[in-house]
């Protein structure tokens, strides 16, 4: 039993470092965006970036992915997929409109969210010792990106804010799909959703003509976040999903404005503020926190077994 145990916890650790590894590719995710979108849209961005993604996901597993969706109904993995693809599409639209810095910061906000969320949709108990660490939580990410004098929340943040609530659906709905579908099909249905709801966007919001002027680093960053940060970075995220809860996953991800916010320095030169760097610390203290408290939380579920 004790080495069954010693197993399970290696497990959780291991799918624990998957989310972190995704927190690094999204570190570089974000900046590169932005050096981006200094030659392509963002509805352009997305369409190249997740039609990409799609078909690599077809090419290698496609048997697996039809046959895996066939054996279920589409309400099984459309939640999931929709949410994936607002994320993604609002996530571009802030970038585009604010900070990289500033989107990490909200973007991490599905600690809050997704607790709440399972608890209204699935009715997933939470305990209230969680609630002071979310609290922190929100005091470090709000630090890491305080200016100095105030926290700017125009369009861009707000857009972000929805990023932050549609990734927490994601990861709701998603740990609950993850029951019947394998983590390529899941992966595989975000991207195609975002890419169908994304060419439209463009062709109705963006001039076609811009392509032609885009620029080869441009089309480097959109190839690294079609291959990194959807394939792997789902596929990740999904294998994750199968053995931590929700909850757990997106406390995690808070550490991604901690890289954010390093890489926007060494790329755009977005400086990180002394009061951002206590940000970033209160959040790594805090992840550590809820780790213990969820490893006892288990623990003692599985002593009542």
């Amino acid at each position: 039993m004790e080495s069954r145990n010693e197993m399970e916890s290696v497990n959780k650790y291991k799918y624990m470092g998957f989310i972190l590894l995704q927190s690094v590719i999204y570190g570089f995710g974000n900046p590169l965006t932005k050096i981006a979108f200094k030659s392509i849209t963002p509805f352009w961005s997305l369409s190249v970036r997740f039609t990409i993604a799609f078909i690599v996901f077809m090419l290698f597993f496609g048997r697996r992915i039809i046959g895996s969706l066939k054996s279920v109904e589409p309400k099984v993995y459309l939640p999931a997929g929709i949410c994936m693809a607002t994320a993604y599409i609002t996530c571009n639209l802030a970038l585009s409109w604010t900070s990289a810095t500033n989107v990490g910061f909200l973007m991490s906000l599905p600690v809050i969210f997704a607790p709440i969320l399972a608890l209204l949709i699935y009715k997933v108990k939470y305990r209230l010792i969680h609630i002071p660490v979310q609290i922190v939580v929100v005091i470090g990410l709000y630090l890491l990106c305080f200016d100095g004098e105030k926290l700017v929340f125009g369009k861009g943040e707000i857009t972000a804010l929805i990023t932050a609530i549609s990734i927490a659906g994601a990861l709701v709905f998603g740990e609950e799909s993850l029951k019947q579908l394998d983590a390529v099909a899941v992966s595989a249905v975000q991207a195609g959703i975002t890419a169908l709801i994304s060419l439209p966007c463009a062709l109705i919001f963006e001039n076609t003509e811009i392509l032609v002027h885009v620029t080869i680093p441009a089309w480097l960053v959109v190839l690294y976040l079609a291959i990194f940060c959807t394939n792997i970075a789902y596929m990740l995220q999904n294998s994750a999903l199968k053995y931590i809860s929700a909850s757990t996953v997106s406390m995690l991800q808070c550490t991604q404005p901690i890289l954010t916010a390093i890489i926007s320095y060494l790329l755009l030169r977005e400086k990180l503020s002394t009061l951002g760097i206590i940000g970033a610390a209160i959040i790594i203290v805090c992840i550590i926190a809820e780790n213990i408290i969820t490893t006892k939380e288990q623990s003692a579920s599985k002593n009542l077994v």
